[in-house]
């Protein structure tokens, strides 16, 4: 089981009231400005969950007739598939004052199914790969460059 799971439910609202306590204090930001001698301060929350997203998903399959014509035939099936999401706040405090200035959210997803053998490790970093360079798109402008091919 994963960190969140060696808490239970009361213990982990307690940690987000204190967290969000803490985040709306703007004299604690303001001390750790002066501190610094008053950068901008980049904080937040960042929530790292496991998901059951097993069900029934469409699926279609070919199969031959008898006189040898081949049929789409479409239907549902049951699928074992398990996810991880990671949602990230961040917080940007200017530290001269202790005000907020931006908040920022963005949630990334992935989705495995039975056959892979994925760790929630490997897994919070994927998403984390993901979500950094929408991070850093927000303290400042990101060129990206490559080629993508659409068709082959």
């Amino acid at each position: 089981m994963g960190e969140a799971g060696k808490y239970n439910k009361g213990e982990r609202d307690q940690f987000k009231l204190e967290a969000d306590r803490l985040l709306a204090d703007a004299e604690f930001w303001r001390k750790i400005g002066e501190e610094y001698q008053q950068p901008l301060i980049v904080t937040g929350k960042l929530g790292f969950d496991v998901q059951n997203r097993s069900g029934f998903q469409p699926d279609e399959r070919v199969v031959r007739q008898p006189g040898g014509r081949p049929q789409m035939v479409r239907g549902n099936r049951y699928t074992e598939r398990k996810g991880f999401s990671l949602n990230a706040d961040f917080y940007f405090v200017d530290g001269r004052t202790g005000q907020t200035l931006h908040k920022e959210k963005f949630t990334e997803e992935v989705l495995y199914g039975e056959e892979q053998k994925i760790s929630p490790l490997s897994s919070y970093f994927e998403l984390m790969d993901r979500l950094l360079p929408n991070f850093l798109g927000v303290i400042s402008p990101q060129k990206i460059r490559g080629t993508r091919v659409l068709l082959k």
